[in-house]
């Protein structure tokens, strides 16, 4: 016990000088400690931290005043802390892990409604959630109903789908609509293929390096 005590001891400082490595000449030397300072808080509460240190980054990059970096990062801590509560509703397993809490904060940013991300917690009790929490924010990003891309998704995960068949899946539902079929009748006609439903066609050689998956959604910059 006293031998893991130390090594918590020694750990927490190399953890923080790595921190401050990175942000050191990157980041506006006012906000560095005030940065650490929140990520150390972070780790304590087993929040994901990179996100963080990425926001720090992102802020330095952009040439950011030191206060509105520093209000960035504090806004990303209080988003990690939603995520948490929202896992902890959903009925998730304590603890919640940081890579879990990642996702749903991702998917929270994407714009799926709290809801929608307690129910998909709750209905995948001991399945991994990114690839699901995904296909759902690529279909509410077409401006699909949010209930009804979770129902969909969930049914193809009890049909046998997993990780990029998902994505499948809600690559399928954009696909019906293009052919000229309301939302609703996109939905119906992909949870009758279920599970066979057709891969998404993957790009040709020579646009390899720069496509994206169909269902994928294209997001213009953020600002800070």
């Amino acid at each position: 016990m006293r031998v893991a005590l130390l090594l918590a001891c020694v750990a927490a400082p190399l953890a923080g000088q790595s921190v401050r490595i990175r942000l050191e000449n990157r980041v506006p030397a006012a906000a560095i400690p005030i940065i650490d300072s929140l990520v150390q808080v972070a780790g304590r509460e087993g929040l994901p931290t990179e996100p963080l240190v990425g926001k720090a980054l992102e802020g330095g990059a952009k040439h950011v005043v030191p206060a509105l970096i520093v209000r960035a990062v504090e806004t990303r801590l209080d988003q990690l802390r939603d995520a948490r509560a929202l896992l902890v509703r959903g009925g998730d397993a304590p603890p919640a892990t940081p890579a879990e809490i990642a996702t749903v904060s991702g998917a929270l940013r994407r714009g799926l409604p709290p809801p929608v991300v307690e129910r998909v917690v709750g209905a995948l009790p001991s399945e991994p959630r990114e690839s699901a929490l995904h296909a759902i924010a690529d279909l509410v990003a077409h401006r699909l109903d949010a209930d009804s891309s979770a129902t969909l998704v969930i049914a193809a995960i009890h049909a046998g789908l997993r990780g990029g068949r998902l994505l499948d899946v809600s690559h399928a539902v954009l696909e019906e609509q293009q052919r000229g079929r309301t939302w609703a009748e996109s939905f119906v006609r992909v949870r009758d293929e279920l599970p066979d439903v057709p891969a998404a066609p993957k790009p040709g050689e020579g646009t390899v390096q720069r496509a994206r998956r169909p269902s994928s959604v294209s997001k213009a910059p953020t600002p800070l």
